[in-house]
């Protein structure tokens, strides 16, 4: 797995949680069987249950959303991200597995609020 498809993944995740584009965002998960946003909750582990999931960015006022690379590694993904939202900022950690097409086939995040 290249750099330039990590980034352009990247790019379109963020362009589509912007644009509060439920149906293409989702479109990034549609073969992966696990999904979890917080190790705190059950992941989630259909693509109805992810869909469901990505509903909420309709009703988020986005400021600002960024990622950073920290590490790729055969098919796995670790990256940095902000958002912010309102008065609020959130930032944590993603680990992204990808299959040998390329697709997303795991999702995990850690967040906290950002101090």
């Amino acid at each position: 797995m290249d750099r330039r498809f990590v980034e352009q993944w990247l790019i379109n995740l963020k362009e589509y949680w912007f644009n509060k584009d439920v149906e293409k965002a989702a479109s990034l998960f549609t073969k992966t069987t696990f999904y979890q946003e917080t190790p705190f909750d059950e992941p989630y582990i259909t693509f109805d249950e992810i869909k469901k999931e990505w509903q909420h960015i309709e009703e988020q006022e986005i400021k600002d959303i960024r990622f950073n690379i920290l590490a790729i590694e055969n098919k796995t993904l670790i990256v940095e991200w902000i958002f912010k939202r309102d008065i609020t900022e959130f930032n944590g950690i993603y680990e992204i597995k990808f299959n040998d097409d390329n697709e997303c086939v795991y999702f995990k995040s850690w967040e906290m609020v950002k101090e």
